[in-house]
């Protein structure tokens, strides 16, 4: 039987290639060395992304001696982030950037009232928001997120075109952790929701009893 992740539900039984690099202490040029030399099995999704079945990934490390996968804690979880934008090409970009990177899974919403749905099913660990779009801006989806127990732990990263000194603040009232302004720097984003998941890890472990 596979290890469950949190909330005790059973995991998709395949790796990324990020998952597999974290748990090795290696880059993900190197997994991807192993894999194209044939020493890790693994496959391409239809979007020409590796992945590595967890039984496959569990041959492996036995067969070189490595530290196995033991408890669900041991088994590496992917951040979920949910992109909110009624611009399509801005979605196409933003997606694209987070699922090269192997680490993220991500859904999309494209306006607010959508959002809300997608915030429920999705459960995300980040919303990347967009401020101005048509049935329900992103101010009050930001709002909503905040004023919820159940989805105040998520991280809010605002993107916006309309970046003027007033909707900024207006952001961060209703309780924006970032705000950016388009055109996006892909980089910059990248980098940013780094931070933004790593304060949110640091902030769970802090707040977790002793």
């Amino acid at each position: 039987k596979y290890p469950t992740f949190r909330g005790g539900m059973d995991p998709k039984p395949v790796l990324t290639t990020g998952d597999v690099a974290s748990h090795c202490h290696v880059s993900q040029e190197t997994v991807a060395n192993w894999i194209k030399g044939g020493r890790l099995k693994a496959y391409k999704t239809p979007g020409r992304h590796r992945r590595i079945r967890l039984g496959d990934f569990r041959e492996f490390l036995v067969e070189h001696d490595m530290p196995p996968l033991g408890a669900a804690s041991d088994v590496p979880q992917q951040n979920r982030i949910l992109v909110v934008d009624d611009d399509p090409a801005v979605v196409r970009l933003i997606v694209r950037l987070l699922e090269r990177d192997g680490r993220y899974e991500t859904a999309t919403a494209a306006d607010g009232f959508e959002a809300g749905i997608q915030i429920a099913r999705f459960k995300p660990d980040l919303v990347i928001l967009d401020l101005m779009m048509p049935h329900l801006d992103g101010f009050k989806v930001c709002s909503s997120i905040r004023s919820a127990s159940e989805t105040s732990h998520i991280s809010v990263l605002v993107v916006t075109g309309y970046h003027d000194d007033e909707n900024l603040a207006r952001a961060r009232e209703a309780g924006a952790d970032c705000c950016m302004t388009k055109p996006l720097s892909m980089g910059a984003l990248s980098k940013k929701v780094d931070e933004l998941l790593e304060s949110r890890v640091q902030t769970t472990v802090a707040s977790t009893p002793s």
